[in-house]
């Protein structure tokens, strides 16, 4: 597995956010917190679906990669 270049993730997100049913992005400023929740779910769906062809984990052939997304919170005392 290797890891997602940022240059291709970023493009890949902004044409997927472009694409995105319009709708949604215009739900994002709806005066109703539902409204607005439910399009942020709505296009968090969407670009789980279109980054579904991207490795998002790096493998032990990485060195020195974290294999999340998110780093885990460091413990004092390490």
């Amino acid at each position: 597995m290797t890891r997602i270049d940022p240059e291709s993730l970023a493009t890949h997100l902004e044409v997927a956010l472009a694409c995105s049913p319009p709708a949604a992005i215009a739900a994002l400023n709806h005066a109703d917190r539902y409204h607005r929740t439910k399009a942020t779910r709505s296009l968090a769906l969407y670009l789980a679906e279109r980054l579904g062809c991207f490795e998002v984990t790096a493998g032990p052939d990485l060195a020195g990669a974290h294999p999340t997304l998110f780093e885990e919170p460091t413990r004092s005392g390490r």
